[in-house]
């Protein structure tokens, strides 16, 4: 009997817990729907000199705690009515009539209309300008005109260093109080045109206040004509540089380079014009060589951010306007209703009505001092809620992708709740907007390490077969397979970082997974499941840094035989090509390697084609007006509009291969060789991801990265999630990986004797 009445009780207990979580859930909802809905579309100047990013975290701390309809009610008015002054909550089965002469002024004829135009949405965005831009027409706004970074940058001679070793490294420090960040980058440019090693510490930024050695090393290429290096800050803030070295490695050695002036000592920084060592460039940056911080000597170089802001007056960004009196009415909890306008009147001084002063600072120092750590339940809360508003009011592909994005947010609340860490939030981010199949979709944070182990995978006849070893190995050989990762069977360990990805392909899927599935801190221990054997390998190579220059390096081009010329689109930039056309047009075959991005040299296209480009619209911004994308009827259209050019290329036999890493400004490319069936395009579906990225930052330091732009085929049908298709379907196989053969060239080369 006691037994029985022990399981009663926990059973009741449960049942508690559930219906509270469910009633939370709700609540979050509920919030959710109308931070959204005000925070875009409603017009107040209180709505806009708003701190929308922490106020998600504030509101969500208070209605979690609502537990009746009516607390609900109240709260929402406490929450919303000092920035949304006219917006209306009520309980009923259906809401009361709006009297619009609450917000209508004694004297309208002294007032303009205010309202809120959006061509894909620059509110609350990274990304700042065209083609993304919002607009609270008839109000005053500030544009910052400054650049993304200010940069101190040399450049020497690379002919005494290819293939060697390098090492370069600097002291740095960020001013107490910078919001920005600092980054050592290093670039190598090829004699062939094309971009070889390359990084700018951009998994890794800099952001100590003490001075601290940071460095960048790999190796340089065998066709590198310039070295290229600096340091630059991004955003808000000041950074000091000092005592630049660098060195190449001479058997067990390191050896300086020498650089003029790398301690900052002997002369300013300049432009490119006046001859000295090193350059500066950034609109809205100072830069100078100061004296009262450096990390020695008398010197250092300095980087501070001054911006560059301008004032103006929103004017329409396109024709449609809403009218005054239209309402966003929407059933935003069970029997809970609200009503916000689109429209309000606004003098020079405010929009109409006016709110409450007192009520509204209050709310604002309540909204500052709320928590931006992600350990903490409301700021996951507010981020889920902030992340779910910018996609469902502004992601462009809802039309094609299944997915029940309202269901998703419940989901990514619920796993909210039970998330402790950074990283398991990190994990919540990710999952939830890999629904979108968005191959632009990535959740950044500064806490992921980017360490591999001294290895590639990739899945090759639906096996995991190693491809590539960094360093000698008694216990493993190219092409072996991997059948178990940590223990656990390799496709189970796969669909857990396949649920993370964004994917519109299954190309772009297992291009981004064989990386990531690596991935983990430095120094830590991943354990294979080979030929029967574990093998316990050591994550000790830097992604960005010594396992991506390391990999085998491809010819930008060359000529296969007398009759076929072959040109990697992934490094050859137009320039080059344009040397080349006068040898190229006097082959009968042109193999054109799209595996990739291209290296601005789109106007290859203008070769194949015979006749000037004729499309309108593949490229389509929405025009928005109104929430949840209702009414949206109208775009704008973008093109290319490319030119046909001599020499005509497209008399010859044309072979594109292409695979899932084409994806963005590659399907831009390849949608012309598509739409206008300028080539045999042999490989594999591009990444089905196509638009400029949009991306917005959330408070704990997490980056969201999406596409805010539609893009179809050149003849209007679908493009998300499908990509460019291939007129011959090929797949690797293992005998290829273990032999080295590159199959796809190989086909391409067969098809060429055809």
């Amino acid at each position: 009997m006691r037994n029985i009445l022990l399981i009663a009780v926990m059973v009741l207990c449960s049942l508690t817990v559930s219906s509270q979580s469910e009633q939370q859930i709700n609540n979050l909802k509920t919030f959710a729907k109308t931070y959204g809905y005000i925070k875009y579309f409603h017009p107040s100047d209180e709505a806009s000199d708003f701190d929308w990013n922490r106020f998600s975290i504030y509101g969500a701390s208070q209605i979690e705690k609502c537990d009746s309809k009516d607390q609900m009610l109240t709260t929402l008015k406490e929450l919303f009515g000092p920035i949304a002054p006219s917006a209306n909550f009520e309980i009923g089965k259906q809401p009361s009539k709006f009297d619009v002469s609450i917000i209508k002024p004694q004297n309208p004829e002294n007032y303009e209309l205010a309202y809120w135009q959006h061509k894909g949405v620059s509110t609350g965005m990274m990304t700042k300008g065209r083609p993304y831009i919002s607009v609270r027409v008839n109000r005053m706004f500030e544009t910052e005109n400054a650049d993304r970074f200010g940069n101190v940058m040399t450049v020497i001679g690379a002919d005494k260093y290819k293939k060697k070793e390098f090492r370069y490294s600097a002291w740095v420090k960020m001013e107490e109080g910078s919001t920005g960040t600092g980054n050592l980058w290093f670039r190598v440019d090829n004699s062939d045109g094309s971009m070889g090693f390359f990084d700018n510490m951009g998994a890794r930024p800099i952001k100590g206040t003490e001075w601290r050695q940071y460095e960048i090393t790999g190796q340089v290429d065998s066709l590198a004509q310039s070295l290229f290096l600096g340091c630059f800050l991004q955003g808000k803030g000041m950074l000091y540089f000092d005592n630049v070295r660098l060195e190449y490695k001479e058997g067990d050695d390191w050896v300086n380079i020498p650089i003029k002036n790398s301690d900052f000592e002997s002369e300013k920084l300049g432009s490119k014009t006046d001859g000295v060592q090193w350059t500066r460039a950034g609109n809205g940056y100072a830069f100078e060589t100061g004296t009262t911080v450096k990390y020695e000597g008398e010197k250092a170089a300095v980087i501070e951010f001054l911006g560059d802001v301008k004032e103006e007056k929103g004017t329409p960004v396109f024709d449609y306007q809403p009218r005054f009196g239209e309402l966003i009415e929407e059933e935003i909890g069970k029997n809970l209703f609200c009503q916000i306008p689109l429209v309000l009147y606004a003098n020079k001084d405010h929009t109409f009505p006016l709110g409450n002063n007192i009520k509204l600072k209050s709310l604002k120092k309540e909204v500052e001092d709320s928590a931006v750590d992600p350990t903490q339940l409301s700021v996951r809360l507010g981020n889920v809620i902030n992340t779910f508003n910018v996609l469902q009011h502004f992601f462009p592909y809802f039309d094609v992708v299944d997915v029940d994005w309202e269901a998703a947010l419940e989901e990514a609340l619920k796993r909210s709740f039970t998330d402790e860490t950074d990283e398991d939030h990190l994990i919540t981010l990710e999952k939830f907007t890999a629904l979108l199949k968005d191959g632009h979709v990535g959740v950044r944070h500064d806490l992921v390490e980017f360490f591999t182990p001294p290895i590639t995978w990739e899945w090759v006849e639906d096996k995991l077969i190693i491809t590539h070893l960094f360093e000698e190995s008694s216990e493993l050989e190219i092409g072996d397979e991997v059948t178990h990762i940590n223990k656990q069977n390799s496709q189970d360990y796969f669909k857990e970082v396949d649920s993370r990805i964004s994917a519109g392909t299954k190309g772009w899927l297992e291009y981004r997974s064989k990386d990531i599935s690596l991935f983990g801190p430095k120094g830590s221990k991943i354990t294979l499941r080979v030929n029967g054997k574990e093998i316990e390998l050591n994550r000790d190579k830097d992604f960005y840094r010594e396992r991506r220059s390391a990999l085998p390096k491809k010819e930008s081009y060359q000529v296969i035989n007398d009759s076929v010329f072959y040109l990697n689109l992934d490094l050859l930039p137009m320039d080059k090509i344009n040397e080349l056309l006068p040898q190229i047009k006097n082959y009968k075959s042109i193999i054109c390697d799209m595996r990739g991005y291209p290296n601005g040299n789109h106007d290859f296209i203008s070769h194949l084609l015979k006749s000037n480009d004729t499309t309108e619209s593949w490229m389509q911004v929405p025009k928005i007006s109104f929430p949840d994308q209702k009414n949206l009827t109208e775009y704008e259209e973008l093109n290319w509009k490319m030119k046909a050019k001599e020499p005509y290329l497209g008399d010859k036999q044309i072979i594109f291969i292409t695979d899932g890493r084409a994806i963005s400004y590659a399907e831009s490319f390849m949608g012309y060789i598509e739409g206008y069936d300028l080539a045999t395009i042999i490989g594999q579906p591009t990444a089905g991801t196509n638009g400029n990225v949009n991306s917005f930052e959330l408070p704990g330091g997490y980056r969201i990265s999406w596409t805010g732009m539609k893009v179809v085929k050149h003849d209007g049908s679908q493009h998300h999630a499908i990509g460019v298709l291939p007129d011959i379907y090929l797949s690797k196989t293992i005998e290829g990986v273990k032999s080295g053969e590159d199959e796809f060239l190989s086909k391409a080369i067969d098809l060429t004797r055809q």
